[in-house]
């Protein structure tokens, strides 16, 4: 039996629109050229995410479950679990651009991602920091015009994927070469009439979005099926370090 590789879309949209339109594109296309590739989307829709406060809570909480540690009450720990428990092959995240960035929903629930690496700072939370090192991620977004700030909304997501460990792409293509560059990037007014749909009259946006979902989980499944390869760490250097050497001399 095939093993399943699974891919979780995240839209940030907050309508069911043309942001969604690009990241089902993404998946379809996916699921269409690799079998065993399975995905699930996750709409922000509709949803409470407040931002982070930086109040400290998840490093001084002792939960028994890792999304807990967050101490604020709303949708984020239902719309996190499907990328912990268990942490997916593969993640495509899409946005619509919003003064040349991700729009606010995106934004806390990346934000709010704080605490998932706490474990790593505060070694008496007793569970580990998810293990993104096999998960492959992408970016797609959706502005008003072709240049309307898409790559810094990708560049966005994709420096948050980064941060978490993810092993990022692009959307490059094996016949045509960089087709979005960064990742998938749509336009709404292509055809001088937007509207919710209108995204679906891009042709070369909706080809973007397919090159990466197929980059994303070719991807995913070369992390999954690679052999074991133990991850190497050292003895821990305080950011202070230099600072204190050189006082002492």
């Amino acid at each position: 039996m095939t093993r399943k590789v699974q891919i979780i879309g995240v839209c940030s949209s907050p309508r069911h629109a043309n942001t969604e339109i690009m990241l089902q594109e993404a998946l379809k296309a996916a699921e269409k050229a690799y079998p065993e590739i399975v995905t699930k989307m996750i709409s922000l829709k509709g949803k409470v995410i407040k931002p982070c406060f930086d109040c400290k809570a998840c490093e001084r909480r002792r939960m028994f479950v890792l999304v807990d540690q967050c101490v604020l009450k709303d949708d984020w720990k239902d719309l996190i679990q499907p990328l912990v428990d268990p942490v997916p092959n593969g993640i495509i995240m899409a946005s619509p651009v919003y003064f040349s960035d991700v729009n606010a929903q995106m934004r806390a629930f990346m934000e709010r991602c704080t605490s998932l690496l706490k474990p790593y700072w505060f070694p008496s939370i007793s569970f580990n920091a998810p293990d993104f090192s096999r998960t492959a991620a992408g970016a797609l977004s959706v502005g008003f015009h072709r240049h309307g700030g898409q790559e810094t909304a990708i560049l966005t997501i994709l420096r948050f994927c980064t941060i978490l460990g993810m092993t990022v792409v692009g959307s490059v293509d094996p016949l045509h070469g960089p087709i979005g560059y960064l990742g998938g990037a749509g336009w709404e007014d292509v055809a001088g009439k937007q509207g919710r749909e209108a995204v679906k009259e891009d042709a070369w946006g909706l080809f973007s979005a397919r090159v990466l979902g197929r980059r994303v989980a070719r991807t995913a499944i070369m992390l999954a099926n690679a052999p074991a390869v133990p991850q190497i760490s050292e003895p821990f250097v305080s950011p202070m370090s230099s600072f204190n050497n050189e006082k002492e001399k």
